[in-house]
């Protein structure tokens, strides 16, 4: 098992996972995306087009193509536990958010990052991927 980096506090990759997700509920996108290395791994486990492999331009794309459209305001994430070792921290959340077609997009995941330089580099994000296509083609 390998210890944890040695950063001053507040930017162990664990602050680091939580300080993305906090600005992610505050609606501070911008914030959020600053935490993701510009070459970001962010892969999104799920059936194409809906996930698949991107770096923050990606990312910022597939959120303008398939959550903008359909969100009423922010998402608000809970993260229900979390799990770190080395550069890996692994977090288990629940999402809500309200649609604008009435219906309130809810959904579990799993993600785990890669915290390098205090930095986020990789992402993989695991959803009921049934959930988010329901939700995003949903009129």
């Amino acid at each position: 098992m390998t210890s944890p980096q040695s950063t001053p506090t507040g930017h162990q990759p664990c602050d680091i996972a939580l300080k993305f997700f906090e600005h992610l509920n505050a609606g501070s996108f911008e914030q959020a995306m600053a935490l993701l290395a510009p070459d970001v791994v962010y892969e999104i486990v799920a059936p194409a087009p809906y996930g698949g492999t991107m770096n923050r331009d990606g990312l910022l794309a597939f959120f303008a193509k398939y959550l903008v459209p359909n969100l009423i305001g922010s998402m608000h994430t809970e993260v229900l536990g979390i799990t770190a070792e080395g550069e890996r921290v692994a977090l288990e959340t629940t999402i809500h958010a309200p649609g604008k077609n009435g219906r309130d997009y809810n959904n579990r995941f799993h993600v785990l990052l890669v915290i390098r330089d205090q930095m986020i580099v990789e992402v993989r994000e695991y959803m009921d991927s049934a959930r988010f296509i329901d939700f995003v083609t949903s009129k």
